[in-house]
């Protein structure tokens, strides 16, 4: 028994009982499915995550469950400890980057007078029930690109939201670029199930700084002799 760890790879059945095997294919996007369970009333679902998976369990609108990493049995039917066969199942891969970039051509605006910014950042699921009802309650069907504008237009708003305060001034603004961290944009993504692991934003072009105006006369003692 001490060979089994903590279910991956395995799974157990009433003798006689047949189970699906289903495991999650990380080439398939960052969230797979629906899984409709309809079809599968009646029989049971040998489910094997990797580390980076998780199953959610969802009834129209509502999350009744997460599943983690590792071995799971669901026994699909109407009857006590049964999963209904009304649900279906979501699949999400934890640790697939999400990078968003904003460049010279499509910069970031921020401020009454849209200061454009540049530059990169890296986001992850990390509350996969407020992720689940950021973006996908509701929705019957999706993919990965429209998934992906959606984070994006969240990314966006929290880094213009943290930049704003400082927008009207160029020195100001690029101070605060600087200053800026991962854990201050997970303080704006946590609400919607998203961590920053890396970010890095500039000006557009760099402040400059306005020079004195030399003293008038200043030059008019130089002599030649």
């Amino acid at each position: 028994m001490a060979g089994l760890g903590h279910g991956r790879g395995w799974a157990t059945a009433n003798a006689g009982v047949e189970a699906y095997e289903w495991t999650v294919d990380p080439q398939q996007g960052l969230v797979q499915g629906p899984l409709d369970l309809e079809f599968l009333r009646g029989h049971r679902i040998a489910l094997n995550l990797a580390d980076d998976q998780i199953a959610l369990l969802v009834h129209g609108r509502d999350l009744k469950a997460i599943f983690l990493d590792g071995g799971h049995v669901l026994d699909v039917g109407r009857g006590d400890g049964q999963v209904s066969p009304d649900c279906h199942l979501v699949f999400v891969a934890l640790t697939r980057g999400l990078d968003a970039a904003w460049t010279g051509d499509d910069p970031l605006r921020v401020g009454d007078d849209g200061a454009p910014v540049i530059g990169s950042c890296s986001v992850s699921i990390s509350r996969p029930g407020r992720f689940f009802e950021t973006f996908l309650a509701g929705l019957a069907q999706w993919d990965e690109a429209f998934l992906r504008r959606l984070i994006r237009q969240t990314v966006r708003a929290a880094v213009t939201g943290l930049l704003e305060v400082a927008a009207a001034d160029p020195l100001g603004l690029q101070a605060r670029l600087t200053a800026l961290d991962p854990q201050q944009l997970d303080d704006e993504l946590a609400p919607f199930g998203l961590s920053c692991a890396r970010v890095a934003f500039y000006t557009a072009s760099p402040p400059v700084e306005v020079a004195p105006a030399a003293t008038a006369g200043h030059l008019a003692d130089l002599r030649h002799n």
